[in-house]
């Protein structure tokens, strides 16, 4: 009798924090600002983790439980050598960019709303003074949403970026966290 009840509590509780956002959705634009740790990786040359703030806008549509997302943030990194001697880029501003798309997949809980993320895109990467390029990329992350109204509402978000450049003719991997905060419109 007591597993009974206690199955039937937590059915109810379930089906009372998924009721009524369940079903949200729409179309919204927002920002976004945060922090970008870059990893730069090229061969026998060793850098030290760089961070930045990073800024940029998203716009998507939500549909009960999916949403797509058109998202772009940009963060200027610092190139930071490990002691290497004749190799000119230590010192350098380093632009990164992405722009792309993003496929999320919520798990609403009455306001709160977390969420997997996971995006393909073009990434862009411009070191200053030295050469410049452009490629595909992906990434993954997580992040949740606070809906406050049915307009409105806050997020964090953290993403890994994966994205292989030619920088020079040299093979640059950057690998890049972002962690990041913002708000959406819905309309």
């Amino acid at each position: 009798m007591m597993k009974k009840t206690a199955s039937i509590l937590v059915i109810l509780f379930l089906f009372i924090l998924l009721s009524q956002d369940y079903a949200r959705g729409g179309i919204y634009a927002g920002l976004q600002v945060g922090f970008s740790a870059q990893k730069p990786s090229l061969k026998d040359v060793d850098f030290d983790t760089d961070t930045t703030y990073l800024y940029g806008l998203r716009a998507g549509v939500r549909f009960m439980m999916v949403g797509l997302e058109l998202s772009y943030f940009q963060a200027a990194h610092n190139l930071e050598l490990a002691d290497i001697v004749g190799f000119d880029w230590g010192g350098r501003d380093i632009d990164y960019n992405f722009i792309g798309l993003n496929v999320k997949y919520f798990f609403p809980l009455m306001v709160l709303h977390p969420y997997i993320t996971a995006g393909y895109g073009y990434y862009k990467a411009h070191v200053k003074d030295i050469d410049e390029d452009r490629e595909k990329g992906y990434n993954l992350g997580v992040g949740v949403e606070l809906m406050l109204g049915k307009k409105f509402s806050l997020l964090a978000e953290g993403k890994y970026h994966i994205v292989n450049l030619d920088i020079e003719d040299r093979e640059l991997k950057l690998g890049d966290f972002t962690i990041s905060g913002g708000f959406n419109v819905y309309f």
